[in-house]
């Protein structure tokens, strides 16, 4: 027999012949002994409670003459006067946490009518079977990629219950009620700069028609589809800082989709009115229609990176070439194509693009025809860079003519949802991409790890409070 101390627990342990089931047997005990720490903790804490509401302890006498109202309510004669309530005992009461499903005795308290007394404890929310530690785990998994159903086996292993889908996704999609307070608050600081683009996720979407189940209830037929969450990042190009200001759930990339979100960005108070000098997209159908109607008086720039992984797709290799002498020939051609954009002024980098047209429009004319293919787009950093100039600031070209800064924090968005498989709804989507904002927010900010977990608890404590 072994004895491990824990606190203020001591724990008997029996040694086993195997290590590993030594250890697990101490594992076991000491859950045990933080349940029953969390439990008293928690119980002491709803005592003390309704000792201050009642400002009065166990077998005091009620204080004769001084009426005071107090937040709780008789059910039966609407009573809100401490005087008029006493203690009554406790009820049990299970509740899910993360060391696992304890049961609370909670205190009860009744009117000198005989009616029950509803009191609003802080500790325990009326109706609360789900812990507000557990809850956060909750909508912290789900935004990490993993699946409902993952979770609720995860979750029902630990605290050896059913917990129900629905229960987890409701507490999920509690996360989306700050989204539209969010896409409405106007910004303080208003980047110069602002880059667009989007990632494709898969959504389950209402069809309209209906079909019954196994139990003979009627069900919403769903299937799945492709949708894009459009993002804009704000950039300051004097601090190198990077923010998402906006995103939008779109139907597809198409003028409605990104007419969305620009107006998102435009109510967000990014104007140019207020600091916005530059829109850097790729080649989007949509994008283009959409920023004529919203930012017609802003200057647009061409992704340059992209520009240029349409000309490798476009190259036409000569007969005979394969392999690494393919790979070569592609590369030589990229470089020579990418010198364009690293002169020094917009004067040297037209003479290069017309040098270059002059020597492969024979060779590669297909490439060479999406090179000047909205070729103007491409150059309009240099314009941009030298207003900044004249104000006294030094822009790096880096920030100015590529999304690729984006496309990277989008495919850090990438790798959570994937884990995810589909979305059964667009405030299901809502609620993780709002936490994926919230956790990747705190990491940028320089912040120590583990600090997002902060910024979420916050986000868990507005969440509370409008609900």
């Amino acid at each position: 027999m072994a004895i491990v101390h824990l606190g203020c627990v001591s724990l008997q342990v029996e040694r086993r012949d195997s290590r590993q089931a030594f250890l697990e047997e101490l594992w076991k005990q000491m859950e045990e002994a933080v349940r029953q720490v969390v439990t008293r903790c928690i119980e002491e804490a709803l005592e003390e409670e309704v000792t201050v509401l009642l400002e009065r302890g166990w077998y005091e006498r009620r204080r004769v003459g001084q009426w005071r109202r107090i937040g709780a309510r008789c059910r039966r004669c609407g009573s809100q006067y401490a005087q008029d309530f006493r203690r009554d005992g406790h009820y049990p009461r299970h509740l899910d946490t993360r060391w696992g499903r304890l049961l609370i005795w909670v205190p009860q308290v009744e009117c000198v009518c005989g009616g029950k007394v509803r009191v609003p404890f802080q500790t325990l929310r009326c109706g609360q079977r789900i812990w507000d530690d557990l809850e956060g785990e909750i909508r912290e998994r789900y935004g990490w990629g993993m699946s409902l159903r993952w979770l609720k086996e995860c979750l029902d292993a630990r605290l050896r219950s059913d917990l129900g889908l629905r229960t987890l996704n409701e507490r999920v999609r509690k996360m989306a009620w700050l989204v539209p307070r969010w896409h409405k608050c106007v910004l303080d600081d208003v980047p110069p700069v602002v880059q667009v683009d989007g990632i494709w996720v898969t959504l389950m979407v209402d069809t309209g028609k209906q079909q019954k189940d196994q139990l003979g209830r009627q069900r919403a037929v769903k299937e799945a589809q492709k949708v894009p969450i459009l993002v804009a990042q704000g950039v300051w190009p004097a601090s190198g800082r990077r923010e998402v200001v906006a995103w939008e759930i779109g139907c597809a990339e198409d003028e409605g989709s990104w007419e969305a979100l620009l107006t998102q960005m435009s109510e967000r108070g990014i104007v140019p009115e207020r600091g916005l000098r530059l829109l850097i997209g790729d080649g989007a159908a949509g994008l283009t229609p959409a920023r004529y109607t919203v930012y017609w008086d802003v200057p647009f720039q061409r992704c340059v990176f992209h520009k240029l992984r349409n000309l490798w797709r476009a190259l036409v290799l000569p007969e005979g070439l394969e392999g690494r002498e393919a790979h070569a020939y592609k590369r030589r051609f990229i470089r020579h194509a990418a010198r364009i954009w690293q002169a020094s002024d917009e004067q040297q980098a037209r003479r290069r693009q017309r040098r270059f047209c002059e020597k492969w429009e024979q060779e590669q004319a297909i490439a060479v025809g999406k090179l000047r293919q909205d070729f103007e787009d491409t150059l309009t950093f240099y314009r941009i860079q030298a207003a900044a100039a004249l104000r006294g600031q030094e822009w790096p070209a880096h920030h100015l003519r590529t999304i690729s800064p984006l496309e990277r924090e989008l495919r850090a968005f990438r790798r959570r949802l994937s884990g995810a498989v589909l979305f059964h709804s667009t405030t299901g989507l809502m609620a993780v991409v709002h936490q994926l904002l919230i956790r990747r927010a705190a990491g940028r900010a320089g912040a120590p790890p583990g600090s997002w977990r902060t910024a979420l608890e916050h986000a868990l404590a507005e969440v509370h409070r409008i609900s």
